[in-house]
């Protein structure tokens, strides 16, 4: 039996016993003594005949033996009676459990965490590992060249920065006019690459470079027929470096020049270089054993052909034999 049990049992009793008590001492009541000390004697019986044992719910009253004996009353046998009541509706509490709330800081901290876990997997696992490139558009210089060039060969993918890749490459070969690098998972990177097209090959101070057609110089690769040999004596003063540029982008020779040398390079005689001067332009070595100039452009130069003929002439008919004719300017030829 419960406490509530207990407790209101108690009351029951306690407010039954009181209120018998009052009505005995009530003045206007006129019952006998005798009948007052009966009621009590009763109270006090059932008070004695009560036990908690003998309460169930629900159910009928029922009788029951007082256990404890009456020393008032030793030749009656006391009797008493379990009473049934409600108890009313109790309140029952399920138990709770607490969920602690986490706020953004630990978001932050277990996607940090995450993050971590998938770069230490990105630069551990083979998966992730780079083992060659992809290129594409090359055609005088080899997939073996541009991968020994990449320096990302055996590192994870996520180290690979494409714009950085792009101008590492253009850097190591000057040949390469565009680069274009993509970057995919889990380990494929692909080099789309674009080569210059010479059309000079320029030798000064014993070096060999070639030009295409915008001006740049950039290191011999392969075999290109049909290139204009040209022997300089000195860098073309023409052109001015950019700061705001890296190397691999300053042009070497105004692009109108090489147009130049393309436009004048069939009247060379037969197996003649052309030649370069910074003073006195392009030219060629004639076999005879000079050297002729036409300055710095190609702009009148049937005319320029037609006085370069008529001095050869006139110094042949003199015996002379010059070491250089420039006819740069018609109006001021000369010879050495």
């Amino acid at each position: 039996m419960t406490t509530l049990h207990k407790t209101s049992r108690s009351n029951f009793v306690r407010q039954r016993s009181t209120s018998k008590t009052r009505a005995a001492q009530t003045p206007q009541r006129t019952t006998p003594t005798r009948t007052t000390a009966a009621s009590q004697q009763t109270t006090r019986t059932a008070r004695q005949a009560y036990h908690p044992s003998s309460v169930y719910l629900p159910g009928e009253p029922r009788r029951t033996v007082s256990r404890t004996p009456n020393h008032s009353m030793k030749n009656s046998t006391p009797r008493g009676y379990d009473i049934a009541f409600s108890l009313g509706q109790t309140a029952v509490h399920a138990p709770t459990l607490t969920i602690p709330q986490l706020g953004t800081r630990w978001a932050s901290g277990v996607l940090a965490l995450l993050m971590l876990f998938m770069l230490y997997t990105m630069s551990t696992a083979s998966t992730f590992t780079i083992k060659t490139a992809e290129v594409h558009g090359n055609q005088r210089l080899s997939t073996a060249d541009v991968n020994a060039m990449l320096g990302i060969i055996g590192q994870p993918i996520f180290k690979a920065v494409p714009a950085m890749i792009a101008s590492n490459l253009r850097s190591d070969f000057s040949d390469l006019a565009s680069v274009n690098v993509h970057v995919a998972f889990p380990n494929r990177i692909t080099v789309n690459v674009v080569e210059r097209v010479p059309e000079l090959a320029w030798s000064q101070d014993g070096i060999v470079k070639w030009i295409d057609a915008n001006g740049m110089a950039f290191t011999p690769r392969g075999e290109v027929p049909g290139l204009v040999q040209v022997t300089a004596t000195g860098t073309p003063s023409q052109v001015t470096l950019d700061p705001a540029l890296p190397l691999y982008e300053q042009k070497f020779i105004a692009p109108e020049m090489v147009q130049a040398m393309t436009t004048l390079a069939p009247i060379v005689p037969t197996g003649m270089a052309m030649a370069y001067d910074p003073q006195y332009g392009m030219g060629w070595q004639d076999p005879r054993g000079w050297t002729v100039y036409f300055g710095q452009n190609t702009q009148d130069i049937p005319m320029k052909l037609t006085v370069y003929q008529a001095i050869v002439n006139t110094l042949t008919l003199q015996g002379v034999q010059p070491s250089l004719i420039s006819v740069e300017y018609l109006n001021a030829p000369f010879y050495k």
